[in-house]
């Protein structure tokens, strides 16, 4: 992916095309999700709860992880200007407070439209031990004013 002048800007795109982001997730960012999104599931939020449940700990809410994809598509590539349409999520392991998690997301097909693009973007995370989290298959839609498909 690049951005170039003589394109009006565009950011130009091509199958393939990969980016990757890593955030390190806090209790502090659980917290906050927690009351945000009033998620308080003790699964999340109690340790007393969550000792009793399958992870034996308070997990990051997997929504907050997966929504590293959708940042990642949005800032990296395709980038700005870019608009989620249609995401399907499946989660594979969970995220502590601590943890690092990597995600990576490539341009898997795209789809011509008169004045946008669809493309299908495959996002994956994997924690700090290259252990997949999640995985996403998105429709992003991509106006041809902001992008250009090579």
């Amino acid at each position: 992916m690049e951005t170039t002048n003589a394109k009006a800007d565009k950011t130009i795109c091509h199958i393939g095309d990969k980016a990757s982001i890593s955030k390190t997730f806090t209790q502090e960012d659980l917290e906050q999700f927690a009351d945000l999104t009033l998620d308080d599931n003790g699964i999340h939020t109690d340790p007393e709860l969550a000792a009793h449940g399958i992870f034996r700990r308070p997990v990051i809410h997997g929504v907050l992880v997966s929504s590293l994809i959708s940042s990642c598509m949005g800032t990296k590539m395709p980038g700005h200007g870019a608009i989620l349409q249609a995401q399907d999520i499946s989660y594979a392991a969970p995220v502590y407070p601590g943890d690092t998690v990597t995600v990576e997301v490539t341009i898997k097909e795209v789809d011509e439209q008169p004045k946008y693009y669809i493309a299908t973007i495959e996002g994956i995370c994997t924690n700090q031990d290259g252990v997949e989290v999640a995985r996403a298959t998105s429709k992003e839609m991509m106006l041809k004013r902001f992008f250009e498909i090579e």
